[in-house]
């Protein structure tokens, strides 16, 4: 590679996220920092999002994401930045120029000149690399000390004088643990958005049912929220509406960081039998309808993603039947994340396993994406494999997940 194609793609990563976006005719959302929308590439209609604070993508549908303006290009575009023609022209996309002439001969004082300018250009961006980096570690720990803060203040769920907690469980998933790790508060804030003065927003305040994300030392580096309205069959959670928007909110929320965590329901990561998947809800009924046996671990992981981690981008597929409008309104296959995880990935882009875990059950969702789901959960379970170690996947009845057949149960209507 000259040193003329050399200085051009380093000047292509320093193109942060958001001009990158501009460029690329991505949908910036009117206010806040996160950007969810269909991605140009494998299409879905909130798969793919960029985050201007944070400077990162992702892509869930495609089991892909970064932090520079490159990548981002190169996947929306469809181009291989393994290849390099791929990555040139990537680079030529986020720069709006074109890619220079290999070959070109130069003067030993223009050769000088520009190597001086790459070394700066590099030097920059290691610094602003450095920088950026040491911003979000501030950010991320007192995110982190906040959940604990959170969490710690509150008393076990299974015993605690607010019953809202044990309630929502009976009514949800058929019983409760009883165990400590998870705990409830009478008034836990909900905040979204910001007031006049740009300080967080208080939206909300009420019952909740809260959980740690613990990594193998059991500290938390996180915490997850369930808001509770008992009165609000047949989720028994509020309806929480953002004031500007009118948009209706999640009433879960994550606080400090998930990344590599999983949350504990019952039982001691010691024993040799884990169980688990994604929901808090769906490990309880299960952990209920099994008597919550001594020699198990119950756990969720918070999401398909943290379980499953990320795919390798050769073993994304078509989804068989389901179709998306491209840009030019022509019906595209949506693509799906396919079951090889990714290679070389780091041990925490999904929730850890102990060594010791011989046996490892998995709950997958029936009540979602049937093709999604199934590839995420073979991605799970070749993820996990460990020479001598079962993994069975265990599905709920078709239409359902663990916690609406306990519910449909009690009911009497199962």
């Amino acid at each position: 590679m000259s040193e003329a194609t050399k200085l051009f793609v380093e000047d292509a990563r320093a193109v942060s996220i958001e001009a990158a976006a501009k460029i690329l005719n991505l949908k910036f959302k009117r206010t806040g920092v996160e950007h969810p929308q269909p991605c140009p590439h494998c299409g879905g209609t909130d798969t793919f999002a960029f985050n201007t604070s944070k400077k990162k993508w992702n892509c869930r549908a495609g089991g892909i994401g970064g932090n520079d303006a490159i990548g981002m290009a190169a996947h929306c575009e469809g181009l291989d930045v393994r290849r390099r023609d791929g990555l040139l022209e990537a680079c030529s996309i986020v720069l709006g120029r074109d890619i220079p002439e290999e070959g070109e001969r130069e003067s030993e004082e223009d050769r000088h000149a520009r190597k001086m300018r790459l070394e700066e250009r590099r030097l920059q961006n290691e610094a602003a690399f450095a920088e950026r980096a040491a911003s979000q570690d501030e950010f991320r720990e007192r995110e982190r000390q906040k959940a604990r803060g959170i969490y710690q203040s509150l008393a076990a769920l299974c015993k605690a004088p607010q019953m809202h907690g044990r309630f929502y469980l009976r009514h949800r998933c058929g019983g409760y643990p009883d165990a400590t790790w998870l705990r409830v508060g009478a008034d836990v804030t909900y905040w979204h958005g910001q007031d006049e003065r740009g300080s967080p927003a208080a939206l909300y305040s009420g019952p909740a049912m809260v959980a740690p994300f613990i990594m193998p030392d059991l500290v938390p580096i996180g915490c997850h929220i369930t808001w509770i309205d008992l009165d609000r069959p047949p989720k028994f959670r509020p309806d929480l509406v953002d004031p500007t928007t009118g948009e209706l909110l999640p009433a879960k929320k994550m606080r400090g960081s998930k990344k590599g965590g999983l949350i504990p329901i019952a039982g001691h990561p010691q024993c040799s039998r884990w169980v688990g998947g994604e929901g808090i809800e769906n490990g309880v009924a299960f952990g209920v309808w099994e008597g919550w046996r001594e020699d198990t671990f119950y756990f969720a992981a918070g999401d398909l993603g943290n379980l499953a981690g990320p795919a390798d981008p050769s073993s994304r597929f078509a989804h068989p039947a389901l179709k998306k409008p491209d840009a030019k309104g022509v019906p595209r296959p949506v693509m799906i994340a396919g079951p090889v995880p990714k290679a070389d990935q780091d041990t925490d882009d999904a929730m850890w396993v102990a060594d010791h875990v011989g046996e490892l059950v998995l709950l997958a969702d029936g009540d979602s994406e049937l093709v999604m789901t199934a590839a995420a959960m073979a991605r799970a379970r070749a993820r996990h494999a460990r020479r001598g170690r079962l993994i069975p996947i265990v599905w709920p009845r078709e239409g359902y997940d663990f916690s609406s057949m306990a519910a449909a149960a009690v009911a009497g209507d199962l």
